[in-house]
Formats: C-alpha cells, structure tokens, sequence
C-alpha cells in the first residue's frame, strides 16, 4: 500500500481505467469503454466481434495544476450478421471531439466571468474551442428558460453603447432570471419576443418603465396580464420635478449665492427616514430661505410615504389627494407630472395589487454594464446576448441540458 498517494474517481462511468502515466505535465489515462457488446447501426444485431483497435487522445479536466489527457482505446466491431464494420460510439465525449463533454461544460463556466482569451490561454486550448463550448451551453440555457413562462415578468431596455443600439431584456422576478435579451426597443420588437412566449397569456403582470411602446405590446401579446409602472421610475419624475425647482430657484440667486442650493442637492434627494439629526436642522435652515424649496421637498416626500398605502382603495383616494395639493400649492414643476398621472394612472395604482417592482432587471442591467466593460465592448449582439445568458442561476436548468450533446 502507498502511504503517499490516494485515490480519486475518474467520474466517467462510461470507461475504464486500464493503465495511466505521467508525461512532463500531464497525466495521460489509458481507457476503454466498459461495454463489451455493441449494436450494428445497419441491422441491430448486437456483437463482440473486435475487428481493429485504434487510440484518440481527448483533453479531460486539469486535476489541480496537471493537465489529464485522455488515451481512450476504440474498438471497431464486425458484424456477424451482415458483416458490417463499424465503430464504436463514444459515450464521454461525444463524435469527432477531441475532448470530454465534462471538460467543455467546463470551458463554458469559466467563460461565464473571465474573457475567451484569458481562459483559452489557462487551460491551454484555443479560443475557437471556448467560444464553441460558451455558445452550446448559453444555446442549452436559452431552450431550458423557454420552456416556461413567468407569472411577473420585467421589462427594461439598455443601451449598447451611450445612446445607441437599444436591447431589450425580458426577465423572470420570480426566479430572477433572464429570459431573452432582444435587439431594439420597438412595438414589434417587443411584441414578437412576447409572443415566443410557450403561454402569453398565463403572465400575470408585466413591470416596466412608462415606455408607451412596452404597454402596447403587453396589452396585444399577454391580454391577461396586468401593466404595473415600475415604482423606481415613478418617484424618479417626482423628484427630477423637486429638483427642477432646486435648479430654477439656483439660476435666480445672486452670484456669491448660486452655490448654496447646489451644494444642498445631494441632502434634498436624500429620503426623509435616514437623515442625520444635524442634516434635519440643515433642511430646516434651508427651508427656512428658501419656502418653495421646502414645498417641494415635503410633496416629493409625501409622495414616496404614498407607496406606503395598505391597500388600492386607500391609494387611489391618497393620490387624488396629493395631485390636487401638488398642482394647486405646489411649484409649477410639479404641474408636469399631470401628464404621468392621468396616462399610468392605473398602472400606478396596479403596484398595490401586486408590489412588484423591477429592481432586480434593474440591477441585472448594471451587470450588462459589466460585462460590456469586461469584454471591451461588443459588436457582435449574438455574443452579447449569450454572455446576459449564462448570468442566470444554475438551479433553473437541468444538468441534462448542459451536459447535452453539442
């Protein structure tokens, strides 16, 4: 018995082991199938009549810094029946592949954080092979999410570079995960990746930001389900209209003034609930010179408590409330939200049937951001969208779709 070795499963039931060596580096495992009978692909006829054997080399997965090649020994069997030769199937790697199923599914995880060239270049293989191995596993996720159809859905576009060439990303909230990420931001575009969907109308709700295009498509492709404006993006124009005022009231202060309220903005967007005891009296002091700013504050406040509603009813009667306040005492920069709130009122409103919100779309689309900065941007939107892809949880997925034939 060795006192200084141990043993480790190979992990591919379908060989044996029969010898193994070391050269330089790497290990090299000598193997074999481990069934003895194998059936004609002409007539059926099973047989163990060997006609030749003949050796491939397939590249296995790195056991810890020593590469594994492996030494597999192939038969080709002649059948007794109708005297076919034939080869038999290799069950670890798969046809004409130079490397196992396990080692590519391999390639393809760590492609999902670090870039093609850095991972080719660690385990020693081209980045041909890696690209190959990303896109069969992101092709296997993609087929796996399509299968189903999420109850609350999200929308959000992004950009693929500032300003231009708009992707839309449609996700799961509650398995958090992306489903399809599409070119543009359009009616029709929207509407066909909804109408891929296996159900259409088993959604229950679709959370977006108030993009006209986005409501339509939801109404023609999931007439069952429920808009729910996105409650981020409407206390955004809440408080850009606060700020508004901020900016109107700065540009009409004397010169050796115009800093004050400037250096005040970062405390004015601050929520009520997490100032500081000296930040209050500096609100008040500010308030104090400044009463329309402080009008302004107090409804931008009054407006992020609404949220707060216990139920639909009580919402609707509150917000009819503070619109009426905040157009008839409020700063003139509140009168713009009267458009928001007559077009998504009832959007608005949907948020106390469901309180869903998109928050994670949004945080999935900084992770787009990081992998746009990670790649050095990209120009082919296939590869783009395979990488959002493979950013989905592994659990969501069965192993037998990853680990499928490529």
């Amino acid at each position: 018995m060795h006192k200084n070795h141990i043993t480790i499963d190979l992990g591919l039931p379908s060989v044996e082991l029969l010898d193994q060596s070391t050269q330089g580096n790497t290990l090299v495992l000598r193997v074999m199938a481990r069934a003895k009978r194998r059936r004609c692909p002409r007539c059926g006829q099973r047989t163990e009549q060997i006609h030749q054997y003949h050796r491939q080399y397939k590249q296995d997965c790195s056991l810890g810094r020593q590469r594994v090649m492996l030494e597999l020994v192939k038969r080709r069997f002649r059948c007794p029946r109708c005297g076919k030769v034939f080869t038999e199937p290799d069950e670890a790697c798969g046809w004409r592949r130079r490397s196992t199923r396990r080692f590519r599914a391999h390639l393809a995880q760590e492609a999902r954080w670090q870039t093609v060239k850095r991972v080719a270049g660690k385990e020693g293989v081209s980045e041909a092979l890696v690209r190959r191995a990303f896109r069969v596993e992101a092709q296997a996720r993609l087929a796996a999410s399509r299968a189903r159809t999420p109850r609350l859905l999200g929308l959000d576009e992004f950009a693929v570079a500032k300003g231009q060439r708009y992707q839309t990303v449609l996700c799961d909230l509650e398995e958090h995960s992306v489903l399809e990420v599409v070119a543009g931001r359009g009616l029709d575009t929207t509407q066909r990746a909804l109408d891929a969907l296996p159900d259409a109308e088993g959604v229950e709700a679709v959370v977006m930001d108030m993009h006209e295009p986005y409501r339509q498509a939801v109404h023609m492709a999931c007439p069952r389900a429920e808009v729910v404006a996105d409650k981020y993006h409407v206390i955004r124009q809440v408080t850009q209209a606060m700020d508004q005022v901020r900016l109107r009231l700065q540009r009409q202060e004397t010169k050796g003034r115009k800093h004050v309220l400037h250096r005040k903005r970062r405390l004015l967007l601050k929520g009520q609930e997490a100032l500081s005891y000296q930040e209050r009296e500096a609100l008040e002091a500010l308030f104090g010179a400044y009463p329309e700013m402080g009008r302004a504050w107090h409804l931008k406040e009054a407006f992020r408590a609404w949220y707060h509603c216990p139920d639909r009813r009580t919402a609707a009667r509150a917000l009819d409330q503070w619109e009426r306040e905040a157009l008839q005492q409020g700063p003139k920069e509140f009168g713009r939200l009267s458009y928001m709130l007559t077009q998504w009122r009832e959007e608005i409103l949907n948020y106390f049937d469901h309180r869903v919100t998109n928050g994670f779309v949004e945080g999935k689309n900084n992770r787009i951001k990081v992998i746009m900065r990670t790649g050095y941007g990209y120009r082919n939107m296939a590869n783009l969208r395979l990488r959002i892809l493979m950013t989905n949880p592994d659990h969501l997925y069965a192993a037998g779709a990853l680990l499928h034939t490529s």
